[in-house]
């Protein structure tokens, strides 16, 4: 008298359903990952322009301060600015942006 506990057209649409949730929760943390991907890359951008304007800055005033014995010398001692630490630039806009969605979805358990 033993029943199963699904009959087989039921067990294959819950099987399906199952597919169907575990293919769209990946789509969807694809998704996520694209637009976080997206959002350091502007983050990035934004930074790298106002380092290079600081960096040209920076050489001009090495030169006009003969801070080092040539150009040059100036704009090798300057070709690492913004890799060095204090990391700059991450108070804009377009990176605070960028943190604010990673975190919402550490947050949110994702």
């Amino acid at each position: 008298m033993s029943r199963a506990w699904l009959d087989p057209a039921a067990a294959t649409r819950v099987a399906v359903l199952i597919l169907v949730a575990v293919f769209s929760l990946d789509a969807l943390a694809q998704d996520r990952a694209a637009k976080q991907r997206e959002l350091d890359e502007v983050c990035e951008a934004a930074r790298q322009v106002r380092l290079i304007a600081d960096q040209a800055r920076l050489v001009e005033e090495c030169v006009a301060n003969k801070e080092k014995k040539d150009r040059a010398a100036c704009e090798h001692y300057y070709s690492d600015y913004g890799a060095r630490r204090p990391a700059r630039y991450y108070d804009l806009a377009e990176c605070v942006e960028a943190f604010d969605y990673q975190r919402s979805q550490r947050s949110r358990g994702d």
